[in-house]
């Protein structure tokens, strides 16, 4: 089963990834695996209106 994840945890990362840091660099320094930054980022745009 994956490890929950802070919504707060969530919503730095993907700020961070916004603010220009290469999602990879993010995903390393966070120690989480760069796909499940990507979902995150994927799952935020819907969320936000950003994409269909």
């Amino acid at each position: 089963m994956p490890r929950p994840y802070p919504a707060e945890f969530r919503a730095r990362a993907i700020a961070l990834v916004r603010a220009g840091k290469p999602q990879k660099k993010t995903a390393d320094d966070l120690g989480i695996h760069p796909v499940t930054l990507s979902k995150w980022i994927k799952q935020d745009d819907i969320d936000r209106g950003a994409r269909p």
